[in-house]
């Protein structure tokens, strides 16, 4: 018998009044990998992170970790997880040692471990030679990888990025990809979201491709390409894009012959089918997380 998966999300959705953002979506994420989310813009990518940790709380539907619900067990599951927004977490007018400092002692660890921590995170980060120096003076690369040491502090299982190489330079998006195959290779499971598909195949173990807020597909890159009969991510995302379009499309014209207003929803094991969702940000702060137990 199978184990039972490192984190799924089971029939989960999502609603802000009456926007249906999340669609009873279905995901298995393993343990020890790298799995990307992509999608359009709007297609709920950030929502899903925003749910998993707790954040937000789904409509309707379960979320566990281990078999455990998480809105059930919060307080013991959210030290699991690390997070780094799009936007940046990190305090400009501290240095990257007051910054760890801070926030490992927002997770409680005691002087000692925030210390051992700390050389560790600025070896595997390449950060060791700007201890020193204030967030807001370093380059905007290093700023990122002071944001993925801060969410590393307190040793998540689980690291949770958010269009983690956004308004990166080539040089610099493949810098930071390689750190986060390294972090990878010391067992933490990653699961991150992100517009550059190429980047995706090259990062991620396995792929899932959200549309209006579903779960189209979810598998290996080799084997979309398989599938599709393509050689890159970027035309097989654009050809379940238009195929979902289009399907709805016809949905839409099947529902006004027949007097109806409501809309098909294309069965989930069918690869084809962006969410009206309004994109928000993590907080930069998320002080609601540190309360002592």
């Amino acid at each position: 018998m199978p184990p039972p998966p490192y984190i799924e999300f089971q029939k989960v959705t999502k609603k802000f009044g009456n926007n249906l953002v999340i669609d009873n979506i279905d995901l298995s994420i393993p343990f020890g990998e790298i799995t990307g989310i992509i999608g359009v813009s709007g297609s709920g990518k950030t929502t899903i992170l925003n749910l998993l940790i707790g954040f937000y709380k789904q409509t309707s539907g379960k979320i566990k970790f281990q078999s455990r619900d998480i809105q059930k067990d919060y307080r013991n599951v959210s030290t699991i997880f690390g997070f780094a927004t799009q936007g940046g977490s990190f305090y400009n007018e501290l240095t990257v040692q007051e910054n760890l400092n801070y926030f490992g002692k927002l997770y409680n660890l005691s002087p000692k471990e925030i210390n051992g921590r700390t050389n560790e995170l600025l070896k595997l980060l390449e950060l060791e030679n700007a201890r020193k120096y204030l967030g807001r003076s370093l380059s905007t690369g290093m700023q990122r990888r002071l944001d993925i040491a801060c969410a590393l502090i307190h040793s998540p299982k689980v690291l949770i990025l958010d269009e983690p190489t956004e308004d990166l330079d080539p040089i610099l998006r493949r810098e930071v990809v390689d750190i986060l195959r390294r972090i990878r290779n010391t067992g933490t499971t990653i699961i991150l979201t992100s517009h550059l598909l190429n980047e995706i195949e090259y990062l991620c173990d396995k792929i899932a491709i959200l549309n209006r807020g579903r779960i189209i597909k979810f598998d290996t890159p080799n084997n979309l390409k398989k599938l599709y009969g393509k050689s890159s991510l970027e035309d097989i995302f654009y050809i379940i894009i238009k195929e979902t379009e289009k399907y709805i499309a016809k949905s839409l014209v099947s529902s006004a012959l027949q007097g109806t207003t409501k809309i098909q929803q294309k069965p989930s094991n069918i690869p084809k089918n962006k969410s009206l969702e309004k994109k928000e940000d993590f907080p930069k702060k998320f002080s609601f997380l540190f309360k002592k137990k």
